[in-house]
């Protein structure tokens, strides 16, 4: 085994939010439409997009839940959403979380919802799968972990809403994804206790290269 093999790359443990700073100066990278690569003076980080983009609307939602209610728009045309007697139960516990995280469903009747209304920030066009998915997300979550059911709809949501593996993002939409989550406290963890991002620093790189 090499030297550098015994050396894992770190992960923070408690960084400080002020420590990260995102501007126009900043060169960032994305890697296999997954990871972005963010330099900094003696290190750079490998960060997972999909991971930091739920640990931001985990906060983002987590905060609309204690606080202010999400803005919401209207739908021009509203989808309809068919459940299972199962998933009708499930939703219509759910309706006032899912009302103040932006999403207006309203029941018809014979386990038929309606999706009158959804996050000002979500593209319209797949409201109808983000629920139906955020509903199955939240019924196979791991029932080992005691947790409320609104944590369990925000952290369901928080992955269904988040950017996707594959997803390739402009440099714009990295630099907004950066500085969003070096703003949530604490942004190396994702909700489901996985870290959003690696740290390499220079001299185990360094190793690597037998340097």
């Amino acid at each position: 085994m090499f030297d550098y093999e015994k050396t894992p790359p770190q992960i923070f443990s408690s960084p400080k939010s002020n420590s990260y700073i995102v501007d126009e100066h900043t060169d960032l990278a994305q890697v296999l439409n997954t990871y972005i690569l963010y330099p900094t003076e003696n290190s750079f980080l490998l960060i997972n997009q999909q991971a930091a983009h739920e640990r931001v609307l985990y906060q983002q939602m987590s905060g609309a839940i204690e606080g202010t209610p999400i803005a919401t728009q209207s739908s021009m045309f509203p989808p309809t959403l068919e459940m299972s007697p199962s998933d009708a139960v499930i939703l219509n516990e759910l309706l006032p979380y899912f009302k103040v995280l932006g999403f207006l469903i309203e029941p018809l009747g014979n386990h038929t919802f309606v999706i009158q209304g959804t996050p000002a920030d979500l593209d319209t066009g797949n409201e109808k799968q983000i629920v139906d998915f955020t509903i199955e997300q939240y019924k196979h979550f791991n029932t080992e972990i005691k947790i409320s059911n609104r944590e369990r709809l925000v952290r369901s949501l928080a992955r269904q809403r988040a950017i996707k593996t594959g997803t390739r993002l402009t440099e714009r939409e990295m630099r907004q994804l950066l500085t969003d989550l070096f703003e949530c406290t604490p942004f190396n963890i994702a909700p489901d206790g996985n870290p959003t991002y690696l740290e390499f620093k220079q001299d185990q790189i360094e190793r690597m290269f037998g340097k």
